[in-house]
Order: structure tokens, then C-alpha cells, then sequence
């Protein structure tokens, strides 16, 4: 069995290449970006994507991902690419599997973004791989967006408040600008207990990254992340009744509102994701750790940045205006 090497070395190399600077730079020509044409803006992306086919990002401590039971089974199902069946799954290792409707909050860092996210999921198997896989449904952010048929979408929420207090407590407000849906709760973490998690899904489950049929239309465009498997090894079980929900309108037709379980990672994580359009075939653990060790020992580790989004903006406004300019001068 292989095992991870150069751990320290990978976490010091992935937050090295999260520059603020360049960060706040992408925040100001994302506005610029309005001018291009989306079709131009995912070319030009893509095509960056292959000279460097990463992202390095991390996750701060206390990410917390909520689960709940699936409601309405059909109505999931729907909402799935053809590529994709809807799976039932464990969270921890002793489990009794079931369908769920995953929430995962998390402050994140990387070389693109910054800022906090909230990802909505359900969980499927890709028919192609075998591997269980965790599907978006849903993105709120108050930080800009990889998007599959976009490329890079703008923040899309009027607040977004994720944050912890010295006695454990955890608050959690976050609502879409466009729609005011939100998820609003406040609770504690001081009870929490580790607990071995099911690696099919935590391990294999994030090397098998899908999107939903609102966001991929008729494209389907997989990623995975590369990362030691001891950032999924356990995490903190929360009790339930320790997380108080005050509204909850995301998917009110889709899942049960009580909690399932809420789980909780109390130490930073640290990944390196496909750039967009990209996709790092992974088949189980060994090849997931071959592909960490490589990356872990690489010398010059480069990923896709926030440098990268703003020439190709930049590019693709020259494009843009020498079309208008041509187009004048021929009419």
C-alpha cells in the first residue's frame, strides 16, 4: 500500500501559491469581465487550463457539512446527469447507509478566490467509473465561482456569514441575492465527538466531482481534488440537537428539514482541484496517493491563478473590441 509522502512540504507549497494580492486583482477585472461574451470568457479559460491544470486551495478550520434524508427520491433523481445514479451512502464508517442532501460550509482560500462558500449536494455513483460521487446542486458564495458552462461566475449572495466563537459556538447566515433562499442557524461544536468517516465517500468521493443538470446542461464535465487521505480520515460528530436551524429555504421539497448529521473538520484542509475543464482520472486510493506524491515532491509546484483568469479577460477584451472596431469600419 503506498502512503503519502512530503505532507508538509505539499500544505507549504499549496498555500504559497494563495497570493492576496493577485486575489484582489481578480475581484476587480471580474466586473470587467461583464463585457465579453460568455462563449469567448470559457474559451479562453479552457484553453489557459491546459498549460497549468490545477488549483490550489484551502479550506479553513471548522468547516461544517449538514446532511439530511431524502424526501423526495424521484425528484433527486432528476435532477441528475445521465451520467449519474443516485446512491445511498454512509457518512461514518458504523453507519447504515442512506439517501442524503448534503450543505457543506467552508471559508476557503486559493490561488482564484477567497472567501465563504456554501455547496448543496447529493450524492451518485458516476456510471462510468464506478466511483461514489459528490454532485453539485447548488453554489452561494460571496466570492467568485467556477462554473461549468460560464467559466467564472460573479458572488451571488447578499450576505454570507460563516464563523466560530472561543466557546464553541458557530453561527451560520448565509442568502442568494437573486432569490433571498438562505440557510440561517446557530449552534455549538463543543460536544463533538471524532469519528472514523466512510472513505468510499469522503476519500473516493472527491476525486468524483460532478454538477447537476442546471449547471452542466448537455456538457458534463467531472474534476476531481488531490489530497492526503488523512484530511478525511475522521472528523468531529456533532449531535444534533446542538444545531439550532432558524430558516432553511435552499431545497424545502427536496429532503427533510431535521438534521441527519452534522459534521465538523476542526483543522485546515488543504487540496489541489482540476483547473476548469480539466479532469484527473483518479481510480482508487493507491493512484489518488501517487498522484498526491508527485505533486507533494514537484520543485515547482504551478498552479492555475488569479494572474492566469486576468490575462485571458484581458485578452479577451482586446478581442472583443478589434471585432467592434472591424465591424464599424466594415458597416
Amino acid at each position: 500500500m503506498l502512503m503519502p509522502q512530503n505532507g508538509e512540504k505539499f500544505i507549504i507549497g499549496v498555500e504559497s501559491l494563495i497570493n492576496p494580492m493577485e486575489v484582489s486583482d481578480i475581484l476587480f477585472y471580474q466586473k470587467l469581465k461583464r463585457l465579453l461574451p460568455p462563449g469567448i470568457m470559457k474559451f479562453l479559460l479552457y484553453r489557459a487550463s491546459k498549460k497549468t491544470p490545477y488549483i490550489g486551495f484551502a479550506i479553513d478550520p471548522y468547516s461544517l457539512f449538514l446532511f439530511f434524508r431524502l424526501r423526495d427520491i424521484e425528484y433527486a433523481k432528476s435532477l441528475l446527469p445521465d451520467r449519474y445514479e443516485l446512491a445511498m451512502t454512509k457518512l461514518f464508517t458504523d453507519d447504515e447507509p442512506d439517501y442524503y442532501l448534503g450543505i457543506g460550509n467552508l471559508n476557503t482560500r486559493a490561488s482564484t478566490f477567497w472567501g465563504t462558500r456554501q455547496e448543496v449536494y447529493l450524492i451518485a455513483t458516476d456510471k462510468e467509473t464506478g466511483l461514489l460521487s459528490f454532485i453539485f446542486l447548488d453554489i452561494l458564495s460571496n466570492t467568485i465561482i467556477a462554473h461549468p458552462t460560464r467559466g467564472i461566475a460573479d458572488p451571488n449572495c447578499s450576505r454570507a456569514v460563516f464563523t466560530t466563537s472561543s466557546r464553541g459556538g458557530i453561527f451560520l447566515d448565509i442568502q442568494e441575492k437573486k432569490t433571498n433562499r438562505k440557510l440561517l442557524l446557530t449552534g455549538s461544536i463543543k460536544k463533538g465527538k471524532l469519528r472514523d468517516l466512510d472513505q468510499q465517500l469522503w476519500l473516493m468521493g472527491n476525486t468524483s466531482i460532478g454538477h447537476s443538470r442546471r449547471y452542466v446542461k448537455k456538457e458534463d464535465h467531472p474534476f476531481a481534488v488531490i489530497f492526503d487521505p488523512a484530511e478525511v480520515i475522521e472528523a468531529l460528530d456533532i449531535p444534533r440537537e446542538d444545531i439550532h436551524i432558524a430558516e432553511n429555504t435552499l431545497f424545502p421539497e427536496l429532503a427533510y428539514p431535521e438534521i441527519s448529521h452534522a459534521i465538523c473538520f476542526p483543522y485546515a484542509q488543504h487540496y489541489i482541484a482540476d483547473s476548469p475543464g480539466c479532469y484527473t482520472k483518479i481510480t482508487d486510493r493507491d493512484d489518488l496517493i501517487a498522484k498526491y506524491n508527485k505533486l507533494a515532491g514537484s520543485e515547482t509546484l504551478k498552479t492555475f491563478s488569479a494572474s492566469t483568469i486576468v490575462k485571458q479577460i484581458s485578452v479577451g477584451i482586446a478581442i472583443t473590441v478589434f471585432i467592434a472596431i472591424s465591424l464599424l469600419l466594415i458597416f
